[in-house]
């Protein structure tokens, strides 16, 4: 962890504009954790490490390095895609002594200084890498054993692994030890690094949608009964773009989807109601019941403070 565990916290366009519910449950839980968050002030998008970084790549390459410039402070990110974009720009710079030296000037002119060193934080990465899979189940007051999912793992924490550095980038598992901490089975299944197909939606809706489709069809036949992850565009895409493509291909999915850290809520004993559970488009209500077998999901009263 950081000094006195403090970061500045970046969780993305996506997430404050489409998926606060994800945002409440990951500062409930980096609180239980003693993780102390403060904003960004003056920060922009990332931005988009696929689009932006294609149509221009030095202005995208000026927004990164002013956002990481900004935060003064290691950051840490709710988005595997921002966090992409500011890993893989720490890396260009630290690469290209040219193009260091052009958004140094850049930056010069808004009286800010590049950074030295990594300064960008995943969350399941600290959380498996600071806190580890064993301190994360000693804080497990209510155990999810008997909920069987799969993990998917998304895009961009692992790839391209050079830069990344975490985990295997064809069959990663890390993150996969923190659900099985809270008591969950994770099942496996093929085809598990298919890209779930949201950033193709800008450009081939049909294509998109049948990509989603294939990724839940496949981790729907393995027997799981919920999706994980820790991507906020694999959660529009498999949670909120789910009615679509079940109209789209005329089938029935409904299969829940959980943000990483809604299930370690749910296992520190928040409730489905603290937790925003009831803002997914795939009602997860029924599962987590029979679950927890509670009539109706309330709080377990243990946290020594809460946000």
């Amino acid at each position: 962890m950081t000094e006195n565990n403090e970061y500045r916290f970046f969780p993305g366009c996506l997430i404050r504009a489409r998926l606060p519910h994800v945002e409440k449950s990951a500062r409930l839980v980096l609180n239980r954790l003693g993780v102390g968050l403060s904003e960004v002030e003056g920060a922009s998008c990332c931005p988009n490490p696929v689009y932006f970084r294609d149509l221009d790549h030095e202005a995208w390459l000026m927004l990164a390095a002013r956002n990481l410039a900004i935060a003064g402070k290691p950051m840490m990110t709710l988005c595997s895609g921002c966090y992409s974009t500011f890993r893989e720009a720490e890396h260009a710079l630290d690469e290209s002594p040219m193009l260091r030296r052009k958004i140094g000037e850049h930056l010069d002119r808004l009286g800010l200084k590049l950074p030295s060193g990594s300064r960008a934080e995943h969350f399941a990465r600290f959380l498996y890498e600071k806190v580890g899979p064993a301190k994360l189940e000693e804080r497990v007051v209510r155990s999810l054993k008997g909920l069987k999912v799969v993990f998917h793992p998304g895009c961009h924490l692992v790839r391209p692994s050079r830069i990344h550095e975490f985990d295997d980038p064809d069959n990663p598992t890390k993150l996969e030890e923190l659900v099985w901490a809270l008591g969950a089975e994770v099942l496996d299944y093929p085809r598990k690094m298919l890209c779930c197909g949201f950033t193709v939606m800008g450009v081939d809706r049909d294509l998109s949608l049948r990509m989603g489709f294939e990724k839940l069809k496949i981790m729907k036949e393995s027997g799981a009964q919920a999706v994980v992850l820790v991507c906020p565009s694999c959660m529009v895409q498999l949670d909120r773009n789910q009615r679509l493509i079940e109209q789209e291909f005329d089938t029935k999915l409904s299969l829940p989807v959980f943000y990483l850290t809604e299930l370690i809520g749910l296992a520190f004993g928040e409730s489905s109601d603290s937790l925003g559970l009831g803002l997914h488009l795939v009602d997860v209500e029924p599962l987590v019941r029979e679950l927890l077998g509670l009539e109706e999901d309330r709080d377990v009263d243990v946290s020594p403070s809460r946000e």
